[in-house]
């Protein structure tokens, strides 16, 4: 081709861009005032480095050099797995849409979410509720289950509903080869649940049980799975992501031991077993860490002579409920929606969507449900996202992150297995302490607002109506590890003040002293104004002033009884001594700052300035001080 007569010009007409001219770029950018011999340029990468809570360092820059053979090996549908299972593998075109169905719902429930774009049903049983037979057939009446998978989870209840289940597949007349779905079982899951002081559960009884019910699944439906490896749970506890595929990679491991022991080859018990991990609005961590999980579970299976049948156990990815907000639930439709989109790429068998009102709604409203399921057909069907295998495979960082977290995973598996397994780990406590130390973490990162949580942490709109608590939070027992939700760090703040408004009808406020110009104070005021919206507080933005008599004089007039003071740091220099010694003087039950004036803060501390609000500081504490000194219950 002759490339002076066409427009259309190629990479090769250009030089070749090194990594080291990139980094004199970004190193001129973030240190324009460096000297020479003043550290290195590779010094400013260090502004654009983080470190996932597996301790993975996630650079600014990949390259081919960060991947070793420079990409995805294997084939789709071939071990080690990473990339996913091939085209006519799946058995249907592209992954599974899984609706979520309560069991106690009333109405056809399960086969409308069929009817209306959903490809097979998630039965969630709480754990009060009874669900025989004759309650199951109704729930799922209409539902042709040699076109529809059902998927149980019923958490300690699982053998009963598992009856069940099977009973309304038999009587169903449907060819048993064409059946498909699981019976949830997973009861070394629900025992760290749950936790050793629950004497309602038989960890014995219903480990003994499985093998039973192994010989019985494969004589009548050999294309259904028994076991259902929850780690969803673990990551919803607080855990992370290598917590939650190294728990997955134990508890697997146990179930194996369990159902060949008991004389079931190790190739079908491989197939007796469904995987279960959360996809969460990350969505690069998301899409590395559904094809890690497959990488891992590839590695156990070449561990036991059996690589290939790693293919035969399904992987179900399910949005997090730890990252849903009670407070402007319609983010969760963001979240969820990236969450989706991460699964699918990641190449997920199957999908569940949980409604964006799911914590508001004990059923789901009928607008979450449709929009959960729309959700999956837009991107599978519209966008052609389930058209193409292993989009991400070839990414040098996905590459880099999906191996990186494998090895991370296989780390925490191998602690687990040093420590007796998953059950010994389990009643000694390891598990719940391994994963409340990352819970912790997340608390800490959440509560400076370095884990940010849009209209909660971030940008929280204090006039939108209260929400109910038709699901309550389930959080850590003394024994088992509960649920933990990032919004809980300060839903639980913000329930204390609308709790508050509800019983007196007013909000609390908090006074604004706004020193100087617009100029001067706006940034500050609208910084601090979100950061007091995050307790549900009102912020009264006092008049121009300067003089600290007139500010003390109009936060009297305002009637609050906190007041934040506010501008730049020059006006800061002249004025913020004064003016906090006035509002200390004028009956401040607390004055806080915006911003950290360091060589002014002893000063500041002196004239009656109790915290000083900013950029990484600790929210979560200063609000809850905060509502204890306005005598918020």
């Amino acid at each position: 081709m002759n490339t002076s007569e066409n427009p259309i010009r190629f990479a090769g007409d250009f030089p070749a861009a090194s990594r080291d001219q990139w980094v004199l770029l970004v190193d001129k950018l973030l240190s324009p005032h460096r000297q020479p011999g003043d550290g290195s340029p590779e010094d400013a990468l260090k502004k654009l480095r983080s470190t996932t809570y597996e301790g993975i360092m996630v650079e600014p820059l990949y390259t081919r050099d960060d991947v070793a053979g420079g990409g995805s090996t294997g084939f789709p549908g071939f071990s080690p797995f990473t990339r996913g299972r091939s085209a006519g593998d799946t058995g249907h075109d592209g992954w599974d849409v899984r609706a979520l169905v309560h069991a106690g719902t009333t109405g056809a429930r399960a086969v409308t979410e069929l009817e209306r774009g959903a490809t097979s049903v998630l039965l969630e049983v709480a754990a009060d509720e009874m669900l025989d037979a004759s309650l199951l057939a109704e729930v799922l009446d209409g539902v042709f289950f040699d076109l529809a998978p059902v998927a149980v989870d019923a958490g300690a209840q699982w053998a009963s509903v598992a009856a069940a289940l099977i009973e309304a597949w038999t009587a169903s007349k449907a060819a048993p080869e064409a059946v498909r779905g699981s019976l949830g079982a997973d009861p070394l899951g629900v025992s760290v649940a749950v936790g050793p002081a629950d004497v309602d559960f038989d960890l014995d009884a219903q480990l003994a049980d499985l093998a039973t019910w192994a010989v019985t699944l494969r004589r009548s439906f050999p294309n259904a799975q028994l076991i259902t490896v929850d780690a969803a749970r673990y990551h919803n506890a607080g855990g992370s992501d290598a917590q939650e595929l190294g728990l997955m990679l134990a508890a697997g491991v146990s179930y194996l031991r369990i159902l060949t022991t008991a004389g079931v080859a190790a190739a079908d018990a491989f197939g007796l077993i469904e995987l279960r991990i959360a996809a969460t609005a990350d969505q690069f961590a998301t899409i590395a860490k559904v094809r890690a999980a497959r990488r891992v579970w590839g590695r156990l299976a070449e561990a036991c002579d059996v690589a290939e049948a790693a293919h035969a156990s399904p992987l179900h990815a399910i949005t997090s409920t730890a990252m849903m907000t009670r407070y402007d639930p319609w983010v969760n439709l963001l979240r969820t929606t990236v969450a989706c989109f991460a699964a699918g790429v990641g190449g997920a068998d199957s999908i569940t969507v949980l409604p964006y009102d799911d914590l508001l709604d004990a059923d789901g409203s009928e607008l979450g449900h449709r929009l959960a399921r729309n959700t999956q057909s837009v991107l599978a069907l519209e966008s052609n996202l389930a058209k193409v295998i292993d989009p991400a495979g070839g990414s040098w960082y996905v590459e880099r992150r999906t191996e990186q977290l494998a090895v991370a995973a296989w780390r925490e598996f191998q602690a687990i297995e040093s420590a007796g397994g998953f059950r010994a780990a389990s009643e000694s406590g390891l598990i719940r302490t391994m994963v409340d130390e990352t819970w912790d973490k997340r608390v800490h990162n959440l509560s400076s607002r370095h884990d940010q949580i849009t209209g909660v942490s971030e940008f929280p709109n204090i006039a939108e109506p209260v929400p109910s608590d038709a699901n309550a939070d389930h959080p850590s027992s003394d024994s088992g590890l509960g649920i933990h939700r990032y919004a809980e760090v300060f839903e639980s703040l913000r329930q204390r003040v609308d709790r508050r408004t509800a019983a007196s009808g007013s909000r609390p406020t908090v006074f604004l002293a706004a020193i100087g110009t617009p100029a001067a104070y706006t940034a500050r005021v609208t910084f601090a104004k979100n950061l007091f919206e995050i307790a549900g507080l009102t912020t009264l933005v006092g008049a121009d002033a300067g003089d600290p008599t007139q500010i003390a004089d109009n936060f009297t007039a305002s009637g609050s009884t906190i007041a934040c003071i506010c501008s730049s740091d020059s006006v800061y220099d002249e004025h913020a001594v004064a003016v906090a010694a006035a509002l200390a003087g004028a009956g401040a039950a607390g004055v806080l700052l915006a911003g950290r004036p360091k060589h002014l803060m002893q000063d500041l501390y002196d004239a009656g300035v109790g915290h000083f609000i900013y950029a990484g500081c600790n929210v979560r504490l200063i609000l809850a001080e905060l509502l204890d000194t306005l005598q918020v219950p």
